[in-house]
């Protein structure tokens, strides 16, 4: 499988419940980009979910320099440490393998990439690749047992910490901005900006402000692939109401492209956010492994 990582109970392990719902393993796409660039130490790669990891260059590959480096993630919230990652590049397409161990609330498990694919991609999009991802899109059913398309929101009040799973759904709306970078138009009336680098787009600039009728829904993170047919998506935030704060992420998203005869009408009023600037990546050598790569 392509860009899936599976979490699992160590090998090691006779006692385990899996990290699933159903006590059995969790499948969750990898998508997003990674920046290799060279530094005097060797070569950094730093990811679009906030982790920086260092790299050694051998003969034909890229080495995880420091075996068993941790990395909290702030979107995920959660953390993991990664005890290899081996990356080649041929041409344009670079191939990796991951294993880690990911830190949950219920315990350590297993993390395996065994067949990860990026490409490198430019700075700025090109005009094919916005086109993939613009009109409309419909969340796919939610389902439970894999994650999909489920929300976990959690807040915290006078009595603790409280969890919740809500189904994500609706439609989002895709239209062109001007050169990279696309409106994405969710059915609460909200619109926010993105952009579009090879079959990735990015939330840009983050974090980004929504002020609804009782409510404000920050995104602090927003990742989409695209093939063009399905979009895969991680996506987290907070939201404000009634001077109360929960944080909320969808890990494992997932929208199907509809056809214009089956979209629904969007809410005529929209929601302009407000932004906080967020200084961009700058230029990277692209030399080898040098450069930003897209999953793909």
């Amino acid at each position: 499988m392509r860009n899936i990582a599976v979490i699992q109970c160590p090998v090691t392990s006779t006692n385990c419940t899996g990290p699933g719902p159903a006590g059995g393993p969790l499948q969750i796409p990898q998508i997003g980009d990674i920046v290799f660039t060279q530094t005097a130490g060797g070569v950094v790669g730093h990811t679009d979910q906030g982790c920086t990891w260092q790299f050694a260059a051998r003969p034909g590959s890229l080495e995880l320099a420091r075996p068993s480096e941790n990395c909290f993630n702030q979107v995920i919230g959660s953390s993991y440490t990664i005890t290899r990652w081996s990356v080649t590049v041929h041409g344009n397409h670079e191939q990796e393998t991951i294993t880690a161990v990911s830190h949950l609330p219920a315990g350590d498990y297993d993390f395996v990439l065994a067949n990860g694919s990026r490409t490198r991609t430019p700075e700025k999009g090109r005009p094919a690749a916005v086109r993939q991802f613009l009109g409309p899109w419909e969340y796919t059913p939610a389902d439970p047992q894999t994650l999909v398309n489920i929300v976990t929101s959690q807040a915290t009040g006078p009595d603790g910490v409280h969890v919740r799973q809500s189904h994500q759904q609706g439609m989002v709306n895709f239209t062109r901005q001007r050169g990279d970078r696309v409106f994405a138009q969710t059915a609460d009336g909200c619109r926010w900006t993105l952009t579009v680098r090879g079959n990735t787009a990015q939330l840009a600039p983050a974090p980004q402000a929504c002020h609804l009728a009782g409510s404000t829904v920050i995104l602090m993170h927003w990742t989409i692939a695209s093939d063009g047919t399905h979009q895969a998506s991680v996506m987290s935030g907070v939201q404000e109401r009634d001077a109360s704060t929960s944080s909320f992420l969808l890990n494992v998203g997932d929208l199907a492209r509809l056809l214009s005869d089956r979209a629904g009408n969007f809410p005529s009023k929209l929601s302009r956010p407000t932004q906080s600037e967020q200084p961009g990546a700058g230029q990277v050598k692209e030399d080898d492994h040098i450069g930003v790569y897209g999953a793909g």
